[in-house]
């Protein structure tokens, strides 16, 4: 995937796809022509993400990790044959931006009543969190099958059976709890290069 954090206006692609094109591009399972396909929606449509958030309580610096989860979803939801639109790719990616939105001010308890800068289609709230939740980690599932057997371990172990160093190290034999903790951080580093910084954010720390 690519990096649309490192993007810079002369290496963003000119070219206009339409809709239908997008979504052929990101089914094609070929990351070059993936790659343009997120240029060119970073082109067309982080300015109105941007507008959204910043008018409804949110930074500047906010906007990326909406922008960026946003493109996982759709990623995620796109590259799979039966997939079609019901709206325009725009009023799609607008309406999953704008729910994270609400589901990240809920979250911090933040009250907003959102002012809309584009139409929207309607996701029940409950239905559109657990699908978020289940993108995310089927997207480091993914990633975590390529680490090897002992990366994949140890990150699930602590992760999301949330376990301390000292219980993963009893749990697969390792030397010392600073042994784990390394091998934590190289399987980490590794996971993020994986995932691209672009995708990494906001998904573990």
């Amino acid at each position: 995937m690519v990096d649309v954090q490192g993007i810079r206006p002369e290496y963003i692609d000119m070219k206009n796809y339409s809709d239908s094109d997008i979504i052929s591009m990101m089914q094609s399972g070929d990351s070059g022509s993936q790659d343009r396909a997120f240029r060119f929606l970073y082109q067309q449509y982080y300015g109105l993400i941007e507008s959204l958030v910043v008018r409804n309580s949110g930074r500047s610096e906010e906007v990326k990790d909406i922008f960026h989860d946003g493109l996982i979803v759709f990623f995620n939801k796109a590259k799979r044959s039966d997939f079609s639109l019901t709206s325009s790719l725009k009023t799609y990616l607008y309406a999953v931006c704008r729910n994270l939105w609400l589901l990240k001010l809920k979250r911090q308890k933040r009250e907003v009543v959102l002012e809309d800068t584009h139409e929207h289609i309607q996701i029940e709230q409950s239905h559109f969190q657990t699908l978020v939740q289940t993108e995310r980690k089927e997207l480091v599932q993914q990633f975590l099958g390529q680490l090897g057997e002992e990366c994949r371990q140890i990150l699930e172990l602590y992760y999301y059976r949330k376990l301390k160093m000292v219980q993963i190290q009893q749990s697969l034999g390792l030397v010392s709890e600073q042994v784990v903790k390394n091998k934590k951080g190289k399987c980490l580093r590794r996971l993020r290069e994986n995932l691209g910084s672009t995708y990494h954010r906001g998904l573990l720390s």
